[in-house]
Parts: structure tokens; C-alpha cells; sequence
């Protein structure tokens, strides 16, 4: 199995169990705990993340170049949102 395949497939079910245990219960990673204070919203994110990455290890296999194409401009949008959502779920710097 190549490594194009195999590392974001790995990702995306880290970030799925991170989603998964967000929403469910409310728990975040250790390093991650001082930062998030909207777990629902940061748990959503996570699943777009997830989803993102799984778009990723799929593509090489799509026979069809547009779906090829098309499967990477998703997995992007995917990305970008997850982001977004994580973002919003953390809480905000106090600079000063």
C-alpha cells in the first residue's frame, strides 16, 4: 500500500474518533482542553476534517480524471470548513 493512501486514511480516523468523542461526550484531546470551549461546534469540525482526509485516500483510486478532479476541489472545501469550525470552537487569545 503506498503512503498516499495509508497516511491521510490514518488521519482522517483520528480526527473521526476526535468528532465522534467531541459530540458524544464532550471530550477533547489533553492538548487541546485549555483552548476549546464550544466542543460541539470543534467536534463538527473535526468531522469535516475527517471527511476531508477520507476524500483524499479515495481519489487515487477514481478511474475518471474529473472525478479524480472533483473528489480533490471537495476534500479543499472540506478542509476549509473544518478549519473554520475548529477555529470558531476554541476560544479567543486575551492579548493585552
Amino acid at each position: 500500500m503506498d503512503w498516499y493512501v495509508v497516511v491521510p486514511g490514518a488521519i482522517a480516523l483520528l480526527f473521526a474518533a476526535g468528532g465522534i468523542a467531541a459530540l458524544r461526550t464532550g471530550w477533547v484531546f489533553p492538548w487541546l482542553r485549555a483552548r476549546v470551549y464550544r466542543t460541539g461546534l470543534f467536534g463538527r469540525g473535526q468531522l469535516f476534517m475527517a471527511v476531508a482526509f477520507a476524500l483524499q485516500a479515495t481519489a487515487p483510486f477514481a478511474d475518471d480524471r474529473a472525478l479524480r478532479s472533483g473528489l480533490g476541489i471537495a476534500s479543499v472545501l472540506a478542509v476549509l470548513v473544518g478549519v473554520v469550525l475548529t477555529v470558531l470552537g476554541q476560544r479567543p487569545r486575551h492579548e493585552r
